[in-house]
């Protein structure tokens, strides 16, 4: 007979990229008792085997890597790394931890969607993710890049909300708007989920914004008075092209399309 496993007190912050994500989350993470907070469903931590074989190693090698000494664990989250892990693994991470762990949801949104949609081309664009990475080349103002940016975030929030509402998932919404200005209200929530003091400290992350940040969004706001929004920002993604899928379709069959790319 199997041994029932221990259950754990985790944290998953769902977010898009530039909602202040990072810095939230280094926030408990500095606590050293709430788990280490960071992507760990991204592309870069998948490894082999695929599959329902590469599940179990997966799903523990990500616990383990999110979890503070005491057990806790941390994970932070965008809907394509959500995505990728279902198509790799086939098992939704979420799911199995809310499942077999005391897991608290939190849903972070930034309500200035121009703001994050020009935080979010100019790092494509430069590299510089953080502070202090370099930047491996100057960001050129684009109007369609910066129009396809605000529709890609606001579809990413869609996602979660319509994933969270499906699996009937308590979660709790927090703006990276108010959090900026005062982050007790999320440090007291994670705290009292996992039983700890709250955390009075400051991240060691700093926030990227300069005047280039306003001048682009005063442009961006300009080009859509003047031509509206451009064709290229309404784009999804298409099935990939080949005889499998031309095979597929003809058959009824569902077609595989890359859903995790994002074009500048």
């Amino acid at each position: 007979m199997t041994a029932p496993k221990s259950r754990r007190k985790g944290l998953i912050l769902l977010s898009m990229p530039r909602s202040g994500s990072s810095w939230l989350a280094s926030l408990s993470t500095a606590t050293g008792r709430m788990g280490v907070a960071d992507e760990w469903l991204d592309f870069a931590h998948l490894t082999s085997p695929k599959g329902a074989k590469g599940r179990p190693a997966f799903n523990e090698k990500t616990l383990r890597a999110a979890s503070t000494e005491n057990g806790n664990f941390a994970v932070k989250i965008f809907p394509r790394q959500l995505l990728q892990v279902i198509d790799e693994y086939e098992f939704d991470f979420i799911r199995r931890s809310v499942r077999e762990h005391d897991t608290k949801l939190v849903l972070l949104e930034r309500t200035d969607k121009k703001a994050q949609a020009v935080s979010l081309v100019r790092a494509m664009q430069t590299g510089q993710w953080r502070v202090s990475q370099p930047v491996s080349k100057a960001p050129q103002y684009n109007f369609g890049a910066l129009a396809q940016a605000y529709f890609h975030i606001c579809r990413g929030y869609d996602f979660w909300r319509t994933y969270l509402a499906l699996q009937g998932f308590a979660f709790e919404s927090f703006t990276y708007e108010n959090t900026c200005k005062n982050p007790a209200p999320y440090l007291e929530t994670v705290s009292t989920h996992f039983g700890v003091p709250v955390f009075e400290g400051k991240s060691a992350l700093e926030i990227q914004r300069d005047p280039q940040s306003a001048d682009w969004r005063a442009q961006f706001e300009t080009d859509l008075e003047q031509y509206g929004i451009p064709a290229s920002a309404y784009q999804q993604k298409q099935p990939d092209s080949g005889l499998q899928n031309a095979l597929n379709m003809l058959r009824g069959k569902p077609a595989k399309i890359n859903r995790f790319g994002y074009s500048s």
